[in-house]
């Protein structure tokens, strides 16, 4: 396979960031990671960088579960949790498939609550902490059922 078609880029760069990203690669030797894996580079607003590399074989199987190309195929891969997030928050609107909302509380001193500015719509407990840790948020003190009767 062509390793050209083994990189990609989150959006259109401009002239400096591709000389920008050129350089860092050079500085890398990233045909070792192409030999077995896809390179995808995301360039935040802010000037930060992340290159992530995925595994052909997961790659390919996204692409052909969901019949998309490559590229969509590792930006689901990478934002999974928060596209399974969105569908969920849908269903629990929606009332199907039993998705209940939960809401991570930083602390609870004395009548006094701060929730983190989240929700996880989860089937339950396990699986609303499974998705936080996901998403790295692990700075909660519980959870709360918002659905859960007093």
């Amino acid at each position: 396979m062509d390793y050209k078609k083994k990189v990609f880029v989150n959006k259109d760069l401009s002239e400096i960031e591709l000389m920008f990203i050129k350089s860092m690669l050079e500085d890398i030797n990233i045909e070792e990671y192409l030999v077995e894996c896809f390179v995808y580079i995301d360039l935040s607003e802010d000037g930060a960088v992340e290159i992530i590399s995925i595994a052909d074989q997961h790659v390919f199987a996204a692409a052909k579960k969901l019949n998309v190309p490559h590229k969509m195929a590792i930006q689901y891969i990478r934002h999974k949790t928060q596209i399974n997030q969105g569908v969920k928050k849908l269903l629990y609107w929606a009332g199907i498939n039993d998705i209940k909302k939960y809401v991570p509380v930083k602390s609870d001193e004395i009548n006094q609550k701060k929730y983190m500015p989240l929700n996880v719509y989860a089937k339950d407990t396990i699986e609303a902490i499974q998705v936080l840790s996901e998403m790295h948020y692990d700075d909660y003190t519980y959870l709360e059922d918002v659905d859960e009767e007093i």
